[in-house]
């Protein structure tokens, strides 16, 4: 979301909550893991308000989205994930706000090396998406 933008891509937006997903835990319910992630943060000094899960609601309208996520850090107990490009531009482009299209042009900035793999993208989209895609493709200098 927006704070990845910010972090990761030079995005010059302000955000004021962190969109965060329980993947896979090991011994923890979806539930219990998304609490953990609460008290994690609270312990940090943000609020519960400042924590996002919406994202895991999105996330559902992509097949396999779990094959893109890319390590972004780890810890002793734990690592966090970020969404591949081609993730990132599917989310962002199914709301496709100008917001979101700014932040799919900063990522792109930021990751011209890593290039974006537009057969993959297309594997995560329906139609309706894909046209949106090829409707905006230059615009967002892809």
């Amino acid at each position: 979301g927006g704070s990845l933008v910010q972090i990761e891509y030079d995005g010059a937006r302000a955000t004021e909550d962190i969109d965060l997903v329980p993947i896979r835990h090991p011994t923890l319910s979806d539930v219990r893991a998304q609490d953990e992630l609460f008290k994690a943060a609270h312990e940090l000094g943000l609020d519960a308000e400042s924590v996002n899960s919406a994202a895991r609601f999105f996330l559902g309208d992509f097949p396999n989205w779990h094959s893109e996520l890319i390590e972004w850090r780890r810890g002793p107990v734990g690592a966090v994930f970020k969404p591949s490009l081609a993730l990132f531009v599917a989310m962002k482009l199914r709301r496709g706000t100008d917001v979101d299209l700014s932040d799919i042009r900063s990522a792109i900035r930021k990751e011209v090396k890593a290039g974006f793999k537009a057969a993959r993208f297309r594997k995560l989209s329906d139609a309706k998406l894909q046209a949106r895609f090829d409707a905006h493709r230059a615009r967002l200098g892809i």
